[in-house]
C-alpha cells in the first residue's frame, strides 16, 4: 500500500514540478528550433479604420508572448498580457480560456504541494521500520513505469487524450478555436504541445530511475555494513 500511495504522490508531484521547468522560454525556443517553427503570423481583426491583417511573428516575439503567458499560467504574474497599443491580438474567449488553465495549474501546483508532504510522511513512517529505501526505490520504479503506460497511450493517441484532458478540465468547452483566426493556436500549435508533453514524460522518467538507482545503490551499502 505504502509503495503504491508514494509512487502516485511521487508521479504527481514530479510531473507538476517538470511542467514548470518545461514552461521555460528555453523549452519554447528548443523546441521551435527541432521543428523548424521559428517564425509565424498572427492575424489582427479590422478595428475601426484599421483594416484585417497579419502580422509577422519571428523567434523572439514568440518567446516574448510565450514568456509572459507563462507567467500568468504558473502565477508569477497576476495579470495576463495586455492587447499593446493596436489593439487586442487575443481575442476574450483565449483570454477566458487562459484564465481557466490558470486556474487548473495553480490547483495542480496545490496538489504537488500536498503529494510532496505525503511523500515525506511516508518515507519518514517507512524509516522507522527501517525499510525507507526499499520503499523508495520501489515507488520510484513503480511511478516510472505508470508514467511510461501513459506516455505509450499518447504516442499512439495523443490528439484523442488532448481532447479528453480538456474536455474533463475546461467541460465549458471554451477550449476549441478556429485554426484559421486564432492566435493563441499560433503560439501554441501542436508541436509544442507534443514537445512539452514527451520533455515532461521523458525527464520524470530518467529522475526516477536515478532516484530508484540511488536508493538501491545506498540499500546495499546499508545491508553491507550490517
Amino acid at each position: 500500500m505504502d509503495v503504491g500511495v508514494v509512487a502516485i504522490a511521487f508521479a504527481l508531484f514530479g510531473l507538476v514540478a517538470l511542467a514548470l521547468v518545461w514552461s521555460g522560454d528555453w523549452a519554447y525556443a528548443s523546441l521551435a528550433q527541432a521543428t523548424g517553427n521559428t517564425r509565424t503570423t498572427f492575424v489582427r481583426a479590422a478595428t475601426g479604420r484599421d483594416p484585417a491583417g497579419e502580422i509577422p511573428m519571428p523567434i523572439d516575439a514568440l518567446l516574448d508572448w510565450h514568456r509572459r503567458w507563462a507567467a500568468y499560467v504558473v502565477g508569477w504574474s497576476s495579470e495576463p498580457p495586455n492587447a499593446g497599443p493596436g489593439g487586442p491580438l487575443f481575442t476574450a474567449d483565449e483570454y477566458a480560456h487562459m484564465a481557466d488553465v490558470r486556474a487548473v495549474f495553480r490547483g495542480a501546483e496545490a496538489v504537488a504541494l500536498v503529494s510532496l508532504a505525503v511523500v515525506a510522511f511516508r518515507v519518514m513512517r517507512a524509516r522507522a521500520r527501517d525499510d525507507a529505501l526499499g520503499m523508495i526505490r520501489d515507488a520510484s520504479l513503480l511511478s516510472a513505469a505508470l508514467v511510461v503506460g501513459i506516455g505509450l497511450a499518447a504516442t499512439f493517441a495523443f490528439d484523442a487524450l488532448f481532447l479528453l484532458f480538456h474536455e474533463m478540465f475546461f467541460p465549458q468547452g471554451n477550449f476549441l478555436f478556429d485554426p484559421a483566426t486564432s492566435n493563441l493556436l499560433r503560439l501554441y500549435p501542436e508541436w509544442y504541445w507534443q514537445g512539452v508533453t514527451a520533455g515532461v514524460g521523458i525527464s520524470f522518467i530518467v529522475v526516477a530511475i536515478l532516484v530508484a538507482s540511488g536508493a538501491q545503490v545506498a540499500l546495499r551499502r546499508y545491508t553491507r555494513r550490517a
